[in-house]
């Protein structure tokens, strides 16, 4: 026998038999040499086996077939049986009828349907955008016409009733205690709903049933596929889940539409107080709660809300695209979808109805850090990652419809809790070929910064942008992934893909001051990871076709929150789960120590002197004595430069120490400069300006320097030198100070005008006199004059002439006092 002869014997092609041997193991070169007996016993066998197992498989179902049967009657017999839309437009609804029937009839029960069910097939039937989608509602509503007529269902319902998976849920809740009740659906969402009902501990009722119509025309379970561990089952499901997002789905197009923007004629705008027409029936409008460019919102006398558009703004394009949105079932509680379109009392259309928001506005309630703390003092980072995650969903729910957001601006979510948030202005959504006309700079994808947003498309690859920067600003609150030191445009940074955070060593350097890179620096490697090669230029998710969709984000937070919610973050550093971190993540084998200032840790690689960085930035801030500005004497000036306190602004010494006027020595000849510093002084203490230059005013001076002066009537007759501040004069000569200089003239008028005045002031001044050379003299020999003379002007003299300044005396001369006895100690042997 050959394989041709197998092929006629089994009724299918030569091909199909090669394929079928194969599958024995039995490869065969030429199809018309005929086969040995060993393979054709292996044939003859397998054959057999297949049969048996065919006969087997046909008993098995005819046996399920008997078990589908009996469930089905027991549910039709003992339960409430309601049936929702998509069920209704199920392929396998007429084999489900066939079945039904029969029960429906032998026992008397009738199958329970929603006005609003009626109402979404309406809506489909008269759907101009989607002709399979209508053709299904038509032959829906045939059928249950007919089966109204034999009296098989009930329509139940009233015209102010909301969609029809809000009735589904208020009649169980209300009914459950009274009935056994189950649902049909092949949606998810709304099983889980219903079944959620039974985990409510505070009501007792009957246990509700959720199911749905299987590929046979009976009932399976709808099992929520996400907790079961069966990888057939989750493939099922899946499947499942996107036969029902068939008629859910917008189009995607490539062009935009050809409607025109025209204004549409409106007699009569209503305010509040005024009566509305939907199709749902009159609507009053109670009070106008926010008003925008676009329009108003108002509360009305449902449990919805109106927005009625400005006069200029209502326009056939907003009324076609409305239109549209509501073609299909976009239900997800948080997106304030159009449900209705709103006309006047003239029939003149001039909004829409939606489902009412709460919250406030993630830019004002998260973005900015003292309002974040002040709407939500006791969250931390796994609240944030918690809210990322509750967005997300909302937005992959809006993607898995071909819904592009165009928009995502923080203005347009509103934000209750982690897990309650509020999509609005959804009629800017970009929805086939209605491009959505506006856009935000910091959520714009380079490759369309510049564009009109009105003249294209935006791709989902344009959106993954836009979803990565809002991730990014929820953990970072507020900061947008393009700031760094330094500005630039953000435009530019954003077309030029010009990151600033770190990861490793890759880094521009240009990451922002503040918290942000503590924020950065506790954050997990993987989603520092993401974000980095989602805004860095060339990484592997930068360009449009590599972005990351909500559903990777979705996987990588959730890791992300299980660390955080768990604990197991936080163990290696507490402060990973604080919003706001005040120092970088500790470091494996690194050692932290308290800060002397803020008592924060720190790494002590990061310490001078015991005090962190942030804390030597700081210190005290005085105003300038010249012009009022603002000085900061921060604390890495005074503890690790030991430098005084400055009494002017840096532009205030500038003009001080600069020229004021250029004067002709009256001895030399020579031309020698005055500065402001000392034109003031000189000004202020009504005094003439000085007609010799300091080499000539230190020369007729110098006799005031020699020991041999004892009087007090000679030192008080020469205030140009003396004792009492030969010292002071031997520094202010190494540091190039004239003799006439503002310090030496400070310390000669306190030494004439206040010290020769005190109890023992003048033995003081001819002690001074009297050893004061002596040490001067010292100082000069000594190999470390420099030092000398730098260590008395910042540990003694600059303070002392402060207090002169400001009239310390008493502790300016004891200050002296002291300089002086460690000099003699020092250089004179005492």
């Amino acid at each position: 026998m050959t394989v041709a002869d197998i092929a006629k014997k089994l009724g299918i092609s030569v091909d199909k038999s090669l394929d079928l041997l194969e599958q024995y193991g039995i490869f065969v070169v030429n199809s018309n040499i005929p086969l040995e007996q060993k393979q054709l016993d292996k044939i003859n066998n397998a054959i057999k086996q297949a049969k048996i197992n065919e006969e087997n498989e046909k008993k098995e179902d005819l046996q399920a077939l008997k078990r589908s049967k009996s469930s089905l009657e027991y549910f039709i017999r003992n339960y409430k049986v309601f049936i929702d839309t998509c069920s209704l437009l199920h392929s396998k609804f007429e084999k489900f009828l066939a079945n039904v029937i029969p029960i429906l009839q032998m026992t008397g029960n009738k199958i329970i349907i929603p006005l609003r069910v009626i109402d979404e097939l309406n809506k489909h039937r008269n759907n101009t955008y989607d002709q399979e989608l209508a053709i299904k509602a038509q032959n829906a509503i045939e059928k249950l016409s007919n089966l109204k007529a034999e009296g098989l269902i009930d329509i139940r319902g009233e015209e102010n009733d909301n969609f029809a998976d809000n009735v589904f849920e208020t009649v169980f809740t209300k009914f459950r205690l009274s009935y056994k009740l189950l649902l049909i659906t092949q949606d998810k969402d709304l099983a889980n709903d219903i079944l959620n009902l039974n985990t409510v501990k505070s009501v007792k009722g009957n246990k509700v049933l959720v199911k749905r119509i299987n590929k046979y025309g009976f009932l399976s379970a709808l099992e929520d596929y996400s907790n079961s561990t069966d990888n057939n089952e989750r493939y099922r499901q899946s499947e499942l889940a996107k036969e029902n997002l068939i008629f859910d789905k917008f189009k995607l197009s490539k062009n935009v539409t050809n409607i025109s923007a025209e204004s549409l004629k409106i007699t009569n705008l209503p305010s509040e107080g005024d009566t509305v027409y939907t199709t749902m029936g009159q609507i009053r409008l109670i009070k106008n709660i926010a008003s925008g460019g676009e329009g108003n919102v108002f509360t009305t006398n449902t449990a919805y809300v109106a927005k009625i558009y400005k006069k200029e703004k209502v326009n056939k394009l907003k009324y076609e695209k409305l239109r549209l949105m509501l073609s299909k079932k976009i239900d997800c509680v948080g997106i304030c979808w159009p449900i209705d379109i709103i006309h006047n009392k003239n029939k003149e259309f001039i909004g829409y109805l939606m489902p009412k928001a709460s919250g406030k506005e993630l830019q004002k309630c998260l973005f900015v850090k003292p309002l974040l703390l002040k709407n939500f003092p006791n969250w931390k980072k796994r609240d944030t990652v918690e809210l990322c995650l509750t967005i997300l969903e909302k937005i992959k729910y809006l993607h898995q419809r071909n819904i592009i957001l165009g928009d995502i601006n923080p203005m347009n979510i509103l934000v209750v809790s982690t897990n309650e948030v509020y999509f609005v202005d959804t009629d800017s959504y970009q929805i086939e070929e209605f491009p959505c006309p506006v856009g935000t700079v910091n959520y714009t994808a380079p490759e369309i910064q510049h564009i009109n947003f009105s003249t294209f498309l935006r791709s989902f690859g344009n959106e993954y942008f836009a979803v990565a920067t809002l991730l990014f600003m929820i953990m970072l609150p507020g900061k947008p992934p393009y700031s760094q030191q330094g500005g630039e445009n953000p435009v530019e940074n954003i077309i030029k893909m010009d990151f600033s955070y770190p990861l490793g060593n890759d880094s521009n350097k240009k990451t922002p001051d503040g918290p942000w890179r503590y924020i950065w620096s506790h954050m997990t490697y993987d989603i520092k990871e993401a974000f980095y090669k989602s805004f860095r230029k060339e990484e592997e998710y930068s360009t449009e076709n590599e972005r990351l969709t909500p559903e990777k984000w979705i996987e990588k937070l959730s890791y992300y929150f299980e660390l955080l919610d768990s604990g197991k973050f936080g163990k290696q550093d507490k402060m990973s789960e604080e919003l706001f971190p005040t120092r970088f993540k500790k470091i494996a084998g690194m050692t932290y120590i308290k800060c002397k200032i803020c008592n924060k840790e720190v790494n002590e690689r990061q310490l001078q002197c015991g005090i962190c960085r942030d804390c030597l930035n700081k210190g005290e801030v005085y105003n300038c004595s010249e012009c009022g500005e603002e000085i900061l004497y921060s604390n890495y000036d005074k503890y690790i430069k030991n430098s005084r306190r400055y009494d002017t602004c840096y532009n205030c010494f500038n003009m001080l120490n600069s020229i004021n006027c250029t004067r002709i020595c009256v001895d030399c000849g020579r031309p020698f400069d005055i500065l402001n510093r000392e034109y003031k002084f000189y000004e202020s203490k009504g005094l003439e300006l000085p007609k010799r230059c300091s080499s000539c005013r230190n020369k007729r001076s110098s006799y005031s320097r020699q020991p041999q002066q004892s009087s007090h009537n000679n030192s008080s007759s020469s205030t140009s030198g003396g004792g009492f501040c030969f010292i002071t004069t031997a520094v202010c000569e190494y540091f190039n100070k004239q003799d006439d200089c503002y310090e030496l003239t400070m310390f000669r008028e306190f030494r004439d005008n206040w010290l020769i005045n005190q109890p023992n002031g003048e033995e003081l001044v001819k002690e001074y006199y009297r050893i004061a050379p002596k040490i001067v003299e010292g100082i000069e020999i000594s190999h470390f004059k420099g030092d000398v003379y730098q260590n008395l002007w910042d540990k003694y003299l600059s303070s002392c002439l402060s207090f002169i300044e400001s009239k310390r005396y008493i502790e300016c001369m004891d200050l002296y006092k002291y300089m002086v006895e460690c000099l003699k100690l020092a250089y004179m042997n005492y």
